[in-house]
């Protein structure tokens, strides 16, 4: 049997053996093989053999001989090959610079370098031990890195570097052929770059890419491109021009990702952009037309997303473009301006109300479709640039404000819609409408005059039931409530609150069975005065004269007032009930000949054709004794009798016949009148909300201009309560931060309301300073 035992005994290391050898014939072996390995021959070796002459002479303290010897052998064997298989093709390329001689350098210089880079990669491997012992304690370069210096030295930077210049020039000479149409050989300047990337200049210790090369590119880029564009610019657009430049660019980075450095791509494209846009920025947006305007008017989006991305980068281009867009906005706006002409006090022409109207909402209309045209280059062309937004809304900003009735015609271009602009319309083109209206009014500066308008125009809506969509309505409170927060849209609020407390006002006046005994239905409206602007009603006189001293022409009217006011008060018995029947409207029954027509009339109208209901049949009153049975005031009234009179349907016929009313004009009752329409609406004249007369105009500035006091007034206490001392341009400065989001007040107004609270004794001057006030508790 075998025993499982290990002998005893130790085993010794193997006793190293150095070769007694002569180190230069062993180096002899080491150079034949290295011109073995260039002439391909590489397969016949044996690289065990040579790697143990590389160890053997490191071990024998011969590795200086080794690595000194190789860069030799390297050095002698690249100059030999340089003057047999390169110089030739250099010094054709020299004489004539022809694609063909260009190419065939470049083909020369990197087959030997591909050549060399196999060969070094074959004896890095045969010396290696070298690299591992010998290099690394000497601190030299690897046996790799040396090979590749020698190649620089002897092939590129040999007889005074003219090989190395030769190259450079071979391959912009390529480049500039392939940028004038001429194919070229992209993979022969792939590996003449790669060689050009890898091999280090000693003196700048950087790439000869970068020393040599390519500043010498960008530089012949730029002239080349600096030719292009002054060429372009006489026989092209700024569409033509743009979409060159940007072909022009993209030509230029697929060389990049091709054959040249990816570091080369952004200095390269700074060259582009410079040469081809900013150098001519305003040239291009001004070429005669052609320029940015046509693009603007003809709403090129795609030509001005390409225009935009060129421009984006170069701040200095940018804020031309930025410049020329807010210039043709304000273009725009002049023109829309243009038309608004025959509305102005200035202009010969005279307009009806209606034509002016007309106008105005035409003008909101254009203001806002221009908008949306911006709005579409914003997102489309300008890729929803936050630069770009700032500058489209300041040019909308001054020029909306530009038109002093802007507020105005806002106001009347949302009450014409939720009038009359919203049938057939979806809910999102509604919601869009109101959007677009919100928006014009986020550019308003006077945002009060605004809510003045709003509030006269929607009184006239809820109490006329005029408005298509209640929805629609809140929506544009809870849309300017977002806006401006809510206190502007507390009186709003207030104003619908009441209709809907009317509405269950009236149920509850129908369920005590009081309308059966009246014979007629009455629906009254009870509103706070607060809420309702007194200009809702059809002029100022209503609210200077006592609404109650008018007269009813009839019992039955009498009694049901009474009858309403007792069922009030028996709910609300503190409070006190002021008619306003200027404000009312009625449906009424009246027969002409054997014809009964249902005619909606305002309430005063009513009250008119009541005085002719009990009268003989040929009965005929004067304008003054109408008004002495009504006590109704005699611009009002003279505006009721042209609408039964003198418009389309004349329920009166009016003696002398003519448009206007006089005191002594003489009104009987048409009984001749015809329809075929069965229910008639009698619109008053002027009663519609349409633009301003210069008169009404006055009235509702100076009523704006109080209602700025008051709040100029609150906003000077509310600060100086909480400050308690302030200097007078800090007071002020801050009362037109408040104010700003309604209205911008000047520094007289608030100077003279800072003079009215010290006369009330609110504030008080520093005896010590006298621009320091002092709140007074």
């Amino acid at each position: 049997m075998s025993s499982n035992k290990r002998p005893g005994g130790r085993i010794l290391p193997v006793r190293r053996l150095t070769p007694q050898v002569d180190p230069q014939q062993q180096f002899e072996k080491l150079a034949t093989a290295i011109g073995e390995i260039y002439k391909h021959n590489a397969s016949q070796l044996s690289f065990e053999e040579l790697y143990r002459i590389g160890y053997g002479l490191v071990l024998s303290k011969n590795g200086a001989l080794a690595y000194d010897g190789v860069r030799g052998v390297l050095e002698t064997h690249l100059a030999e090959l340089v003057h047999s298989s390169i110089i030739g093709h250099a010094e054709a390329a020299r004489a004539g610079p022809s694609p063909s001689n260009n190419e065939a350098l470049l083909s020369s210089v990197r087959m030997l370098w591909s050549e060399h880079v196999t060969a070094m990669l074959i004896i890095k491997d045969v010396l290696m031990y070298v690299d591992r012992v010998y290099v690394k304690n000497a601190h030299l370069p690897s046996v790799y890195e040396m090979g590749m210096s020698a190649f620089r030295d002897q092939v590129l930077l040999a007889v005074d570097r003219r090989l190395i210049t030769g190259v450079a020039k071979a391959v912009l000479g390529q480049i500039l052929n392939e940028r004038r149409g001429i194919e070229i050989n992209r993979s022969v300047l792939r590996g003449v770059v790669d060689m050009l990337i890898e091999l280090q200049d000693t003196e700048q210790l950087r790439p000869l890419y970068e020393t040599i090369f390519e500043p010498q590119f960008l530089i012949e880029t730029r002239a080349y491109y600096h030719e292009i564009a002054s060429a372009r610019l006489t026989d092209h657009g700024a569409a033509a021009y743009t979409r060159a430049a940007q072909d022009d660019i993209d030509a230029e980075m697929g060389r990049v990702r091709a054959f040249l450095a990816p570091s080369t791509g952004t200095a390269l494209r700074n060259v582009l952009l410079d040469e081809l846009i900013a150098k001519h920025a305003s040239e291009v947006l001004s070429i005669p037309g052609a320029g940015l305007l046509q693009l603007l008017d003809q709403r090129s989006g795609d030509a001005l997303s390409v225009l935009f991305e060129l421009y984006a980068p170069l701040p200095a281009a940018l804020t031309i473009l930025q410049s020329s867009v807010f210039e043709h906005i304000q273009g725009q706006g002049e023109k829309f301006a243009a038309a608004l002409a025959p509305i102005t006090p200035e202009s010969p022409q005279t307009l009806g109300a209606a034509a002016k109207t007309a106008m105005a909402l035409r003008w909101v209309q254009e203001v806002l479709g221009l908008y949306d045209v911006y709005d579409e280059f914003l997102h489309k062309s300008f890729g929803g640039s936050h630069d770009m937004r700032k500058v489209i809304n300041d040019a909308f900003i001054r020029l909306i404000n530009s038109n002093s009735r802007a507020a105005e015609f806002l106001s009347l271009f949302i009450d014409d819609n939720l009038k009359n602009g919203l049938k057939r319309k979806s809910e999102q083109d509604i919601d869009h409408l109101l959007e677009r209206s919100v928006l014009m009014f986020r550019f308003l500066q006077n945002k009060d005059a605004f809510e003045h308008y709003y509030k006269v125009h929607l009184a006239k809506r809820l109490l006329h039931g005029r408005s298509l969509s209640d929805d629609a309505e809140q929506s544009m409170v809870s849309k300017l409530k977002l806006e401006c927060g809510s206190q502007f849209t507390l009186k709003l609020e207030g104003m619908f609150k009441d209709m809907q407390v009317s509405a269950d006002l009236a149920s509850g006046f129908k369920d005590t069975g009081a309308l059966d005994e009246l014979g007629f239905d009455l629906n009254v409206s009870v509103l706070t005065p607060t809420f309702w602007p007194a200009l809702a009603l059809p002029t100022a006189e209503d609210v200077k004269k006592n609404a109650d001293s008018i007269i009813l022409p009839s019992s039955q009217l009498r009694n049901a007032v009474d009858v309403f006011n007792k069922y009030y008060f028996t709910h609300h018995s503190a409070r006190r009930l002021s008619w306003q029947h200027s404000m009312g409207n009625a449906d009424i029954k009246i027969q002409f000949g054997t014809r009964t027509h249902e005619l909606n009339v305002s309430t005063y109208q009513m009250f008119i054709l009541m005085l002719f209901a009990d009268g003989e049949e040929d009965a005929c009153l004067t304008t003054s004794e109408i008004q002495q049975h009504t006590c109704i005031p005699e611009g009002v009234l003279m505006r009721q009798l042209q609408s039964l009179a003198c418009a389309k349907y004349k329920i009166l016929t009016k003696t002398p016949m003519s448009r206007d009313v006089g005191l002594d004009d003489r009104f009987s009752f048409n009984n001749n009148f015809r329809s075929p329409q069965y229910r008639i609406r009698i619109p008053v004249v002027a009663a519609k909300n349409v633009v301003e007369s210069e008169k009404e105009k006055a009235e509702s500035l100076a009523s704006i201009g109080r209602e700025r006091q008051y709040l100029v007034e609150a906003a000077v206490v509310r600060i100086m309560k909480t400050r308690k001392q302030m200097v007078h341009e800090q007071l002020v400065n801050q009362v037109i931060h408040q104010l700003s989001a309604q209205f911008l007040p000047t520094t007289t107004m608030i100077k003279d309301v800072i003079g009215r609270l010290i006369d009330r004794e609110y504030l008080q001057r520093s005896p010590d300073d006298p621009r320091l006030y002092n709140y007074l508790a």
